[in-house]
């Protein structure tokens, strides 16, 4: 009988103890460009960049790809970002080039960080946390607002070193891919 309770018990602490396995899958997510101005310089270009979607695939080792929909000729192709060496890569279309940078490399300084309620996303209540910096080298402000409920599971800790716009603050609070982001680069 105590060899049964030892078993047991033993079942029962390796479950509580286990870690929480971080989310592995694709999100799909529509994308809307709008302007706060009739004309702004770059439109067209800014129009065909993001394109009308956006497929994000999450692994077990922290990587992020991102394969952007039915964006124009100058439009991102996709963006990759790999844990294992820290990296970010993007792709544009029509161009034989792939860009790469060290995201442990922070590009905005920071100005503000705010949280609260957000709407109500596909039925769920959701949080948001809104992050403002200022792009030194293209002297523009840069609000990051990412809306989250918790689900599903990101491990904050594979996202440790992602600095660059302040995306491992955002996943350490939201613990969670995002169920909306709203990136506001000025005009």
């Amino acid at each position: 009988m105590k060899i049964f309770f030892l078993l047991l018990s033993i079942q029962i602490l390796n479950s509580c103890s286990s870690d929480k396995k971080s989310f592995e899958g694709i999100i799909t997510y529509r994308t809307e460009v709008s302007f706060k101005k009739d004309k702004v310089q770059n439109q067209e270009y800014l129009e065909e960049k993001f394109g009308d979607g956006l497929k994000v695939y999450y692994n077990e080792r922290g990587d992020i790809f991102k394969k952007f929909l039915k964006t124009g000729e100058r439009g991102y192709d996709f963006n990759l970002y790999i844990n294992s060496n820290n990296h970010y890569y993007a792709k544009w279309k029509n161009l034989d080039t792939i860009y790469h940078y060290n995201v442990k490399n922070q590009s905005l300084d920071f100005v503000s960080k705010t949280t609260g309620k957000s709407e109500r996303i596909l039925g769920r209540e959701c949080d948001f946390i809104q992050i403002e910096g200022f792009e030194p080298i293209g002297k523009q402000s840069v609000i990051q607002k990412y809306s989250y409920n918790g689900l599903p599971y990101l491990n904050p800790q594979l996202f440790n070193n992602f600095d660059d716009f302040y995306t491992n603050d955002l996943i350490d609070k939201a613990k969670s891919p995002f169920m909306k982001m709203e990136l506001d680069l000025g005009d």
